[in-house]
């Protein structure tokens, strides 16, 4: 859809995530409409779309509550960097994220990561 050019927005998230993110739910919402299984049965997430599924502001929100031990590696998080590389990249199962932080902060046993 083409805009004006005195039509300016400010993108809060980039469109192509966006996109990602009404495509899930659509296809979510639609197959259980329909009483099947999605068949796209997306569970990991990269850190940009995984910090808007579960509704934060940023993506270091995320990053934060992994260095804090809320989230955990092995459990919520997993680091799938390539095998030479220094830098992790991380990937969050959001069903698993969203029970996490739903628990009581007294339940949670957190271990904070050097």
């Amino acid at each position: 859809m083409k805009r004006s050019p005195s039509y300016q927005a400010e993108r809060l998230i980039p469109e192509s995530q966006l996109d990602q993110i009404v495509e899930e739910k659509v296809k979510k919402i639609l197959a259980q409409m329909l009483g099947v299984q999605s068949t796209t049965n997306r569970q990991w997430y990269d850190t940009d779309p995984a910090y808007s599924l579960l509704g934060f502001d940023s993506a270091e929100q995320l990053r934060i509550m992994l260095r804090d031990g809320i989230l955990r590696i092995g459990h919520e998080v997993r680091d799938v960097r390539s095998p030479n590389s220094q830098i992790p990249r991380y990937q969050f199962h959001v069903e698993k994220c969203e029970a996490r932080l739903n628990l009581p902060p007294e339940k949670r046993r957190i271990k904070k990561i050097a």
